[in-house]
């Protein structure tokens, strides 16, 4: 799973087994070591929640997406979710999606391995 932040926005790539994963046991997730200390993040399957959000807590960030959204995105051709969250001062906009394969070989392949991506559905795009 890949995060990229930028700004008040949240963006989660799942390759297809941790979709699979998410969809099964209900979570995912990703943890970068920084020596002593480490940052997680994970993506959640929430029974309860109505609507998409994300929690910071420690050196930790928790995205909860309802059980149901996950149900339907995961077994579906739908390439991604997207939900909006009030806070005090801004709305944080999250995007979850489908991790496709690249179209042209990445000059740094061995820093990502797109073995397990979704095929892409654009073969032409990129060129």
């Amino acid at each position: 799973m890949k995060l990229r932040i930028r700004g008040n926005s949240l963006r989660l790539r799942l390759q297809q087994q941790e979709v699979q994963l998410l969809e099964q046991e209900g979570i995912v997730v990703e943890e970068t070591c920084f020596g002593e200390q480490s940052f997680s993040y994970s993506l959640v399957s929430d029974k309860i929640g109505t609507a998409i959000r994300a929690e910071l807590e420690s050196q930790s960030i928790r995205i909860f997406v309802p059980t149901e959204k996950i149900k339907e995105w995961a077994n579906s051709d739908d390439i991604s979710i997207l939900g909006d969250q009030q806070t005090p001062r801004t709305t944080l906009k999250i995007l979850i999606e489908k991790d496709f394969a690249c179209i042209k070989p990445r000059t740094s392949a061995q820093w990502e391995d797109d073995s397990d991506a979704f095929p892409n559905p654009n073969p032409s795009c990129g060129g």
